[in-house]
């Protein structure tokens, strides 16, 4: 799904205590945070999670991604994923620290 409103955060992703939300901030324009993605895309943990998977796009939804990282007191980057549960980040990782497996593994 793909992210676009601070409503949408707070009602969809703060405001759900029943499972876990990835983030996955996406910068477009640069060509590791393409490659983080797509290789995010071709996990195991993609194809078959329960999660509620999002995109975030960095580019449109900059004030956004920005508030995010203010209130989850969190460095703003990109590419970036952010785990959410009971509205909490129970991980982040950025560039080439991303890993589909190591989420896989926190549930």
């Amino acid at each position: 799904m793909v992210l676009r409103e601070e409503s949408q955060f707070n009602q969809e992703i703060l405001g759900d205590t029943t499972g876990r939300h990835v983030v996955f901030k996406h910068s477009p324009r640069c060509g590791i945070s393409s490659f983080a993605l797509k290789s995010f895309e071709r996990s195991d943990y993609f194809k078959s999670s329960n999660d509620s998977l999002w995109l975030l796009n960095v580019l449109e939804s900059r004030d956004l991604s920005l508030q995010i990282s203010k209130n989850m007191n969190i460095r703003h980057e990109s590419p970036q994923i952010l785990v959410f549960f009971e509205g909490k980040v129970i991980h982040y990782a950025s560039h080439s620290d991303i890993d589909a497996d190591l989420i896989q593994e926190l549930s």
